[in-house]
């Protein structure tokens, strides 16, 4: 009989090899449960934007999680670049703006790190990142949306060979779709 201890270690371990008993399919319906709070929050962040910013296409894929040590994870992440409508304003400016059209919306992103705004809750984190621009462009910002780190098994390397390259998902305003949220395809099928 195995004391408490061994117990727990035992359990421990198990967890731990829990992701490779994760199928493809299952898999990718984790991926896909995890894409749609990022979307969706993208989507109402893009829209509490879309009147006082330039908008363009928010584009979303899967990446490995920011901690690369947890074995067979994925994180999704929608990101898009915002422009200034105004050529005169700088880019603090135009980032305090920014923030605070973010936070009528939820949002309180604090600053975390150089040139990095961001907030968090729900698992979901969302952050604008300025860049270092020089001449007259205008401001520009890129907003992205992460979601969590999941774990999605056998799948993931079905998952990136899908997210390659060019291939991820768009995100376009359109009046036919005002919300989009991809999905994958069926289970036989890369996502």
């Amino acid at each position: 009989m195995l004391t408490t201890g061994a117990a727990l270690v035992l359990a421990a371990l198990a967890a731990g090899c829990g992701d490779e008993r994760i199928g493809v399919s299952d898999g990718k319906r984790a991926a896909d449960e995890s894409r749609q709070p990022v979307a969706k929050t993208y989507w109402r962040l893009h829209n509490a934007l879309a009147n006082q910013l330039y908008l363009t296409l928010g584009v979303g894929g899967f990446t490995d999680c920011a901690d690369r040590n947890i074995k067979n994870s994925v994180e999704y992440v929608v990101d898009e670049p915002l422009a200034a409508k105004s050529e005169k304003q700088t880019e603090d400016q135009f980032v305090a703006m920014a923030k605070s059209i973010l936070s009528t919306a939820g949002w309180d992103l604090k600053p975390a790190g150089d040139m990095l705004q961001s907030a968090k809750k729900n698992g979901i984190k969302v952050q604008l990142r300025s860049f270092d621009r020089t001449g007259d462009d205008g401001a520009l910002v890129r907003l992205v949306v992460v979601g969590k780190c999941t774990n999605v098994g056998q799948a993931k390397d079905d998952i990136f060979d899908a997210y390659g390259g060019s291939e991820r998902d768009e995100y376009r305003s359109s009046s036919a779709s005002p919300i989009p949220i991809p999905s994958f395809l069926d289970s036989d099928e890369a996502p």
